[in-house]
C-alpha cells in the first residue's frame, strides 16, 4: 500500500470526524476479520496461532476463505487492534484469474500498480494519455525484465462516486475524497527466484484513510 502526504491533513481531519461518530471500528477487513477488533480477541479464536520473532506481533490462521479458495491468513495489529490481514498462497496463473475476477464481480475498481518499486498511478497515466499512456509505462517497466514483485492496487468502486472519479488528476488526490471506509485490497505477486512463475500470492486488505487515523 502507497502513503501519499499530500492527503494527509484532510484524510486525519476525516479520520477524527469518523471515530466521533463511533463508526472507525465496525467495518470488515473481510467476512470474521472487523477493522479495530481486540487483538486478544482475534489471538483467542480457534485456530489462532502466534506468529514467531519477525512476526511474533501477528496472529496467524489457515484455512480462510475467499474468493472459493483456502488461504493463510496474517493478522496485522497496531496499538493491540486489527488494521490489516494478509492472505498467502502459493502463486497460480488460475489463482490470479480467481482473484480478479472476484473483485471485479465485488465492483473493485484497478487504480494503481507497482512494479518493483516504481509506481504507476493508473488515474494520472489514463487522464494525461488515455490507456495508451499507461500501456506504455507499464512496458517500459516490464519489457527490460521479468519483474519480481507487482502489486495491483484495487479499490471499493462501490464507495466511489463517479464524478469523484471523474474530478481526480491523481489516486493520491482520489483518497482525499473518498469515503473513510473504502477498502483497498492489493494483490501482489512476488517471486523468490528467476522466474516469476515461482510466486507468492498475498492479497492486503487494508482502509488507508483510516489508518492515518492511528498515526495521530
Amino acid at each position: 500500500m502507497r502513503t501519499f502526504p499530500a492527503a494527509k491533513l484532510l484524510i486525519g481531519i476525516a479520520a477524527a470526524m469518523l471515530l466521533l461518530q463511533g463508526t472507525a471500528a465496525a467495518v470488515p477487513l473481510l467476512q470474521g476479520f472487523e477493522y479495530g477488533a481486540p487483538m486478544a480477541e482475534i489471538a483467542g479464536r480457534e485456530g489462532a496461532a502466534p506468529g514467531k520473532e519477525d512476526f511474533k506481533e501477528d496472529v496467524f490462521f489457515k484455512g480462510v476463505q475467499w474468493a472459493g479458495f483456502a488461504w493463510t491468513a496474517q493478522c496485522h495489529f497496531k496499538e493491540e487492534k486489527l488494521n490489516g490481514v494478509t492472505l498467502y498462497s502459493a502463486y497460480s496463473r488460475e489463482l490470479l484469474n480467481r482473484v480478479t475476477a472476484h473483485l471485479k464481480e465485488r465492483n473493485f475498481q484497478l487504480l494503481g500498480m507497482i512494479i518493483d518499486g516504481k509506481a504507476l498511478d493508473i488515474i494520472t497515466l489514463v487522464k494525461l494519455g488515455g490507456s495508451e499512456a499507461f500501456q506504455k509505462r507499464f512496458r517500459e517497466l516490464t519489457s527490460a525484465k521479468i519483474p519480481q514483485k507487482i502489486s495491483y492496487e484495487w479499490f471499493d468502486g462501490n464507495k466511489i462516486p463517479q464524478d469523484q472519479l471523474n474530478d481526480s488528476a491523481a489516486l493520491g488526490q482520489l483518497l482525499m475524497l473518498v469515503p473513510m471506509d473504502t477498502l483497498q485490497i492489493d494483490v501482489t505477486q512476488s517471486a523468490s527466484g528467476e522466474k516469476l512463475e515461482n510466486s507468492m500470492l498475498t492479497i492486503h486488505f487494508s482502509y488507508p484513510v483510516m489508518d492515518e487515523m492511528k498515526k495521530k
